[in-house]
């Protein structure tokens, strides 16, 4: 019997682009199929910004407009939904939606992301950094336009181990709430150097993590197929298996995002970022 338990307050932090649109196309069907609460954050920049010449401004008005216009696409679809404008400047941004995730009791927040842009310079506080390192609770990023589609998901976990396991899994299992949904655990091996200069696998490390992984999900009524691959790079695996097994989501750890904050270039979730455009979401602060 499926005891599948989906998210049930959903923040959208949207601003009217593309991507915005895509999260809201993500928003819709997750909120749908998990009988969720949506509100709108639309942040309203306080400051005046000067673009190619000519100033951009946005108005109060616009920004209910384009806050209604997202909660009017929701209601429609039958999903719940509520407007909030957020007021912030550049550097407050992410304050401002961290702030309403948490008034909202927000246990999931998904943002629209541009792409690899936002992540280039490490330097540098962006909005999707600030969020994955302040949120308590899961965020899903969309970079692209997602085409609308039944409530079930093809749910991805990237899956790699320790303390990881159980939000990653109460995320995916979040995630694949609806009838019908899927869900293929991927765990791509680690290798070690022994003192002799072999390099091996950690076998029974893998075989432990999977074997919790897939207990899991059972215990949570998700069917699972289970996955382990043995080459590298991981992030280049990990997209290539989502766009073979068609994966609607991907779920992957908090603390490989993490690894954004503390500048780490070379890290699996920076990487996967720039190699692939279907949503990612992050299980961080996942409640039991």
């Amino acid at each position: 019997m499926r005891t599948a338990q989906g998210f049930k307050k959903i923040l959208l932090a949207t601003d009217g682009s593309d991507q915005s649109q895509g999260a809201l196309g993500v928003t819709m069907t997750v909120a749908h199929a998990s009988e969720a609460r949506v509100r709108v954050a639309h942040v309203w920049n306080l400051e005046l910004h000067h673009r190619h010449g000519h100033w951009d401004v946005e108005v109060r008005n616009e920004a209910q407009r384009l806050a209604d216009a997202a909660v009017g696409q929701l209601l429609t679809a039958g999903v719940p939904a509520e407007r909030e404008i957020l007021r912030a400047d550049d550097d407050h941004v992410a304050d401002a939606i961290v702030a309403a995730a948490k008034n909202f009791a927000a246990d999931l927040v998904v943002v629209g992301s541009r792409g690899v842009s936002d992540w280039q310079s490490m330097t540098q506080h962006t909005v999707r950094h600030q969020l994955v390192c302040d949120l308590d609770c899961p965020l899903l990023i969309v970079r692209d336009r997602v085409a609308s589609k039944s409530d079930s998901q093809r749910v991805l976990l990237a899956l790699a181990g320790g303390d990881e396991i159980a939000p990653s899994v109460r995320a995916a299992v979040a995630a694949a709430s609806a009838p019908g949904s899927a869900v293929l655990v991927l765990h791509v091996a680690q290798t070690k150097i022994g003192s002799d200069g072999f390099v091996f696998d950690e076998v029974a490390e893998t075989e432990a993590t999977m074997s919790r992984a897939v207990r899991l999900f059972n215990e949570a009524g998700v069917a699972v197929e289970a996955l382990v691959a043995h080459r590298r790079p991981v992030a280049e695996t990990v997209a290539e298996a989502a766009e073979t097994w068609n994966a609607d989501i991907i779920v992957i750890g908090s603390s490989r995002m993490r690894d954004i904050g503390t500048q780490v270039l070379g890290s699996v979730s920076h990487h996967l970022l720039r190699t692939t455009g279907r949503p990612i979401l992050i299980a961080q602060g996942m409640r039991a």
